[in-house]
């Protein structure tokens, strides 16, 4: 596997690969969907751990959180597959999709996935907070083709 089909696969690896600024600003609209989808699933279960702890002597209905998670999980999901397409390509994307479905590992994966677009965005110089970056933040980055003394 040289030649063609090596430089397809590590085209977004190169050092000197610029990703288009639309193509960050998927990133970073995935990657705020992730960031989201992970603190609904958090406030949901921190949520149910303390209606279950106030009320002591009743059996906790389960049923909601549950479809909540199913549903959010299913909603991750699609970001996960969103952004790894983005990020690293179809067989990366299917197998990152997939596995969100595992439960307990689809909040590792959620995690994992958006940790890539971290690094992604920074890597063009994107400044990333904890909530993500925002469009502005891509519109304002510097640019490795924007020098002012290239000869011109």
């Amino acid at each position: 596997m040289r030649g063609a089909d090596m430089a397809a696969w590590d085209e977004f690896d190169r050092p000197s690969y610029e990703r288009p600024i639309e193509g960050l600003k998927r990133v970073a609209r995935y990657q705020r969907w992730l960031i989201a989808v992970v603190l609904a699933q958090l406030a949901l279960w921190a949520g149910f751990i303390a209606l279950t702890i106030l009320g002591r002597g009743r059996e906790p209905d389960m049923q909601f959180p549950v479809v909540l998670t199913l549903i959010l999980g299913a909603v991750g999901g699609i970001f996960v597959f969103l952004l790894s397409w983005e990020l690293r390509g179809a067989f990366a994307a299917l197998v990152f999709g997939l596995a969100t479905v595992v439960p307990c590992m689809g909040l590792l994966i959620l995690t994992m996935v958006s940790g890539y677009a971290t690094t992604e965005l920074r890597k063009h110089g994107v400044k990333v907070g904890v909530f993500g970056a925002s469009f502005a933040a891509i519109d304002e980055r510097p640019s490795l083709y924007d020098d002012e003394d290239a000869g011109w």
